[in-house]
């Protein structure tokens, strides 16, 4: 057996707590959520231990916009690259403070980093289709600002292999949601929303998943234009709005949406010039700005169940996770779309919906450092499985 096995197998020896660190495409703030791994008799078992959020300073969010949406300089990438990193040695910090007891016993962390750049599908240089994605934040400086472990670049391996690099979450959702007997879909509503179906007692070479569009990122970029607010909390503008029939039918037209899996999308597609675009035509013509709410809101719950329909079972039972969860109005049209589907929050399976993203990148870590694949080639596309993610030692 070589070193790097003997490690590998050391390491699935006993459980191990491992904190995952997440910053999605909402741009809203950072998850880290704590959970103890084990695996026995090919079996891994998960136990939350505990959560914190930290939202984000006005002034990244603002940066992390630019840099995602317009042409800005190397020297701002690589500052907020740094800024990033310590807003999450910031917020570890204060959750040690918090929660003293498990300071000594996390053994890594795991960093997906934040996405400003997601594009698999490649671009031509030197006579090279190049794929690429990219995620700000950096593994070795938080390990020196940490004094431990961290795990970090998860898509990267995913993309070299001819993979989309995302989602990378299935593998979390067939470990520990999976069933036996009934047909599963696990739905997660962040910036983007995405699916992964889990036919009943699948195996991972049968696991389905992909991005099925916008989730709240049209919604939110509304809720900050028209009312100067984050998000529309609990759907509650939405539910007052009417919906603008004509802009509802010109967003079902969108390409993404029809295409066949695998597929993974973000803000690159789904942008505030395009959403720009789509608004335009209305800003005059004295259209109420709860209806822009209402519409792209309905277009989220449609888009998400127009996908099911397409590519999976919709008499399923569906596990909703996600900031979206949390949008009664959104759940509500959601629900009249998928009349045969049963919908059920993922809190009732002991995941909190905040923590979920953030608990699948542990997971992530925890195979990484047992040497075991992460990616699931059904759903990314990649020739292969892969150990995904690289490691920064102090």
């Amino acid at each position: 057996m070589d070193l790097k096995s003997k490690i590998a197998e050391e390491w699935l020896s006993k459980p191990r707590m491992v904190c995952g660190i997440m910053s999605g495409t909402s741009l809203d703030g950072i998850d880290l959520a704590v959970a103890e791994f084990s695996m026995s008799q090919k079996k891994f078992r998960m136990k939350f231990l505990n959560h914190y959020y930290k939202p984000f300073p006005d002034e990244l969010r603002e940066s992390l916009f630019r840099v995602i949406s317009e042409k800005i300089r190397v020297a701002d990438v690589s500052t907020i690259h740094f800024a990033i990193t310590h807003l999450y040695a910031n917020a570890i910090a204060e959750f040690f403070e918090i929660n003293k007891k498990v300071t000594n016993k996390i053994e890594a962390f795991s960093i997906h980093g934040q996405t400003v750049w997601h594009d698999p599908d490649g671009r031509v240089i030197v006579g090279i289709n190049v794929p690429s994605s990219l995620q700000l934040g950096s593994a070795s400086a938080l390990a020196n600002l940490t004094n431990k472990p961290v795990v970090a670049d998860f898509r990267s391996a995913d993309i070299a292999l001819g993979g989309q690099g995302a989602p990378l979450v299935p593998i979390f959702d067939f470990e520990f949601l999976g069933d036996e007997i009934e047909n599963r879909i696990a739905l997660n509503i962040g910036g983007i929303a995405n699916v992964t179906l889990l036919p009943a007692g699948c195996t991972k070479n049968k696991v389905s998943a992909f991005d099925t569009g916008p989730g709240n990122v049209f919604i939110d970029m509304a809720a900050k234009r028209f009312f100067n607010i984050t998000y529309d909390n609990d759907g509650k503008i939405a539910s007052k709005g009417k919906i603008i029939e004509v802009l509802f039918e010109q967003l079902k037209q969108i390409p993404f949406i029809s295409q066949s899996p695998p597929k993974s999308t973000g803000r690159e597609l789904f942008s505030e010039s395009f959403f720009d675009e789509l608004i335009e035509p209305y800003l005059k013509s004295g259209v109420p700005p709860e209806n822009f709410i209402t519409t792209f809101t309905e277009f989220t719950a449609w888009s998400i169940s127009e996908n099911i329909k397409l590519f999976g079972v919709p008499e399923s039972k569906i596990i909703v996770s996600g900031g979206g969860s949390k949008n009664k109005f959104l759940l509500k049209s959601f629900s009249r779309y998928m009349l045969k589907a049963r919908l059920i929050k993922i809190d009732d399976y002991d995941i909190p919906s905040d923590s979920k993203e953030a608990l699948c990148f542990a997971y992530l870590a925890y195979r990484t450092l047992g040497g075991l694949p992460g990616n699931l080639p059904s759903v990314t596309g990649a020739s292969r499985e892969a150990v995904l993610g690289v490691l920064a030692i102090t």
